[in-house]
């Protein structure tokens, strides 16, 4: 039998997720929370267990949990991945905490975030209304709508702009964009990537690569040399959509963190993302496109001409604001609180249940 520890875990394989769990930990109690590290490759452990340091949290290797046959009492993962090779070997979080909590960690990409093995969590914590309602088929899944909590800050820190484009070697005077292209096969950067350069002419632009990017797709970081400034490590995105005056967005979560910030977002389209396995059946990505502007690369000349455009801006706003309910509980600045109240309480609310 497994021993339990006294503390509540965060399963990370990816620094990415410190700045989404961020807003929380601060809210749980002091001592309380503890990395469980894991990854791919001993560098993606190696950088996880740096991250873990630079913010003293105490971490264990996920590996030695499993030889010690120790787990959590309450064990928080982004998704449940495999610790063996192979799609059919067992789930590391069933191995190593006995409470199971999925946290949301971006919207968008159905295909991916609705999976069926979402059932092997006893409680999930969504965003909003959207995410509960398509996880309904997880029967005997507590679901608990937190907002979004990495945005905590955007609400509750204001930014000094000048000082931080000043540092970012970019004009204080200009309106800013921020490009956040996704990863993998819906990435917009090869067909984007020409037009939204132009831009520099008369904007900021700013890009963030999804971090996948960074790591694993050398080709697609070499297109993005002709922009003066692209984002280049693992930060927290909140001051980026603080800065933004535009956002261009492809697929997955950051047109959501648009919705949820009320930021003007330009959605990018793909040939056949429809079709994309990520997408899945009615994803949101796609749904989205119905209701926000959106062009093709056949259509990137346009692009300036749609930033200039004062009155397709102002009709976003009230969209905006109606698609930020479906999607999101109203938690704007104290979505980390909400959700360390549901993590700290989550074995008392699951044995409710039982």
């Amino acid at each position: 039998m497994a021993s339990e520890l006294d503390r509540i875990g965060f399963l990370i394989h990816n620094p990415e997720m410190f700045n989404h769990y961020h807003a929380v930990w601060q809210h749980l109690p002091a001592g309380s929370v503890e990395i469980a590290v894991t990854g791919k490759t001993q560098q993606d452990i190696d950088t996880v267990i740096a991250a873990s340091e630079r913010r003293n949290l105490p971490w264990r290797d996920a590996r030695e949990l499993l030889a010690r046959k120790e787990r959590y009492n309450t064990l928080v993962s982004s998704f449940p991945q495999h610790y063996l090779r192979g799609a059919d070997s067992p789930y590391l979080p069933k191995s190593i905490g006995r409470c199971n909590l999925r946290f949301m960690y971006a919207n968008g990409k159905a295909g991916w975030n609705f999976q069926p093995w979402n059932q092997q969590y006893d409680s999930i914590l969504c965003f909003g209304p959207y995410q509960a309602e398509h996880l309904e088929f997880c029967r005997n899944t507590l679901k608990v709508q937190m907002g979004y909590p990495r945005f905590d800050r955007f609400f509750n820190q204001p930014l000094d702009r000048i000082a931080s484009l000043t540092a970012l070697k970019l004009d204080p005077s200009r309106k800013t964009v921020v490009w956040l292209p996704t990863w993998s096969t819906l990435s917009s950067i090869e067909l984007f990537a020409v037009a939204i350069a132009r831009l520099q002419t008369h904007y900021n632009v700013i890009v963030k690569p999804h971090p996948i990017t960074l790591t694993d797709e050398p080709a697609r970081m070499r297109e993005l040399e002709r922009f003066n400034c692209v984002i280049r490590e693992h930060i927290d995105n909140v001051e980026l959509f603080q800065l933004a005056d535009f956002l261009l967005c492809d697929y997955g979560g950051s047109a959501f963190g648009g919705i949820y910030t009320d930021r003007n977002v330009l959605l990018l389209d793909l040939p056949n993302a429809e079709s994309d396995p990520l997408m899945g059946e009615d994803s949101s990505d796609i749904w989205l496109r119905k209701y926000m502007p959106h062009l093709t690369a056949q259509q990137a000349g346009r692009l300036e001409e749609m930033l200039d455009d004062e009155a397709l801006w102002t009709a976003q706003r009230s969209v905006r604001a109606s698609l930020s309910q479906y999607y999101f509980a109203p938690f704007y600045g104290y979505a980390g609180q909400v959700a360390a109240l549901a993590i700290a309480n989550a074995a008392r609310s699951l044995a409710g249940r039982a």
